[in-house]
């Protein structure tokens, strides 16, 4: 849970806090000054719910037909009121999936919406002098802007946002994901580099159980597994967070099967770290932070996909440090099996490059084999022919000495 009891799940990414009190807290220790997005040097959070919390439904300012919903200015955001037609087509965009709503934004009356996106989108492109961070924070501001013109209590508020979210990120993805910090590429092969040396780990090292000798087990593990390494290749947060709930409902079932009673909280962690290990997805540690970054808020804070993720990175963090304690062996022990393993890598690298050595001499000698079949086909084909063509001039020759010297048959007479 959140360090200040919140109510909301923490995050280690955030220091133990959910992500509206990490966006507060880093509202106190770093002011914004970005003038790209505003001019006003504060984030705009909304209020706690807590017990006396009231909110104002009410709107008694009227806005201009021709004034933007949508002002760069993040302070004039809680000063506009919402237009009911205005209000009445974000919600419409909010129904059905995510094709549903690409069709949507092309009609007339959501054509401000478009606009804004499409405008954002350029600009977040074009901003090559800007840091991740500060591209997570307009996007986030951008979610605020939009989720501020509708009620909490619409249903399709949710739906409207997570649409949004994938249109976006989707187009900006190249422009904020890996953008060649080299801080985060070396914290990334760091941390595959060791969880390849992690990967004699047993279920039975983490203490947990899990039957890998039933198939259907085996089954559920491998599809989390594959779940997990499709994350890399997902774009939108959502579509990532996905990937991740979706192994670790694999996971649960699994334990579900193998213990044949409901999986405990001991039991989901030690998994995680298992299939973590297992898999080893790419770019683990930059995944992690870009759906930290720019997925919505409220996704990461209440719900499955929220308990999911922070345990997920819970599992990451463990694994990150991982050593002889953790694992409940001695130095010696530990020490003993990494090098083991890394002998068995070793040996393992050195057969290979011996066989891939092998081949590309067998390979040489199929050419020169195969050159070899080729030109006995071409004399057998020459033979053939030769074979053909014999009885024809012979037949030639035959009539050529008959015609030469006739044969004169005298017959006997008696």
């Amino acid at each position: 849970m959140c360090r200040k009891n919140c109510g909301f799940y923490g995050n280690p990414a955030w220091h133990g806090y959910c992500s509206r009190r990490w966006i507060q807290k880093r509202q106190q220790t770093q002011p914004l000054t970005n003038g790209f997005r505003h001019h006003s040097a504060h984030l705009l959070c909304k209020p706690d719910m807590g017990a006396g919390y009231q909110q104002d439904t009410h709107h008694n300012i009227n806005v201009n037909r021709k004034q933007n919903v949508f002002p760069e200015n993040e302070e004039q955001t809680t000063k506009v009121s919402v237009r009911p037609l205005f209000l009445s087509y974000l919600l419409s965009l909010g129904q059905g999936n995510f094709s549903d709503f690409l069709k949507a934004l092309h009609r007339p009356d959501a054509r401000e919406l478009l606009m804004h996106c499409t405008n954002f989108i350029q600009r977040i492109q074009n901003a090559n002098n800007l840091t991740v961070d500060k591209k997570a924070e307009d996007v986030q501001t951008l979610y605020r802007q939009i989720g501020d013109h509708i009620p909490d209590t619409s249903e399709e508020k949710d739906r409207l946002l997570d649409n949004i979210e994938k249109l976006v990120m989707t187009r900006i993805y190249k422009s904020v994901f890996c953008m060649h910090d080299p801080e985060e590429e070396q914290k990334d092969l760091s941390l595959q580099n060791h969880i390849r040396s992690l990967s004699w780990i047993t279920p039975k090292i983490l203490q947990f159980s899990l039957c890998e000798q039933d198939g259907e087990v085996n089954d559920q593990i491998a599809s989390a597994v594959t779940a997990l390494l499709e994350m890399d290749f997902k774009r939108a947060p959502q579509d990532k967070l996905a990937c991740m709930t979706k192994a670790c409902d694999h996971l649960f079932r699994a334990i579900d099967i193998s213990t044949k009673q409901p999986a405990t909280t001991d039991d989901l962690l030690s998994g995680l770290i298992y299939i973590t290990i297992k898999a080893n997805p790419p770019r683990l540690f930059s995944n992690l932070k870009y759906i930290t970054r720019f997925c919505n808020p409220k996704r990461l804070m209440t719900g499955k996909c929220a308990y999911w993720f922070t345990n997920f990175c819970s599992a990451s963090s463990y694994i990150e440090t991982m050593n002889f304690s953790s694992l409940g062996l001695t130095e010696e022990e530990f020490n003993h099996i990494m090098q083991q393993k890394s002998k068995r890598c070793n040996f393992a690298g050195s057969n290979i490059q011996g066989t891939v050595q092998k081949m590309e001499e067998n390979k040489q000698l199929l050419v020169d084999l195969q050159y070899r079949q080729e030109v006995l086909i071409q004399k057998a084909e020459c033979l053939l022919r030769e074979i053909k063509a014999w009885p024809v001039s012979l037949q030639g020759e035959v009539q050529e000495i008959l015609h030469k010297f006739p044969l004169d048959i005298k017959h006997q007479t008696n």
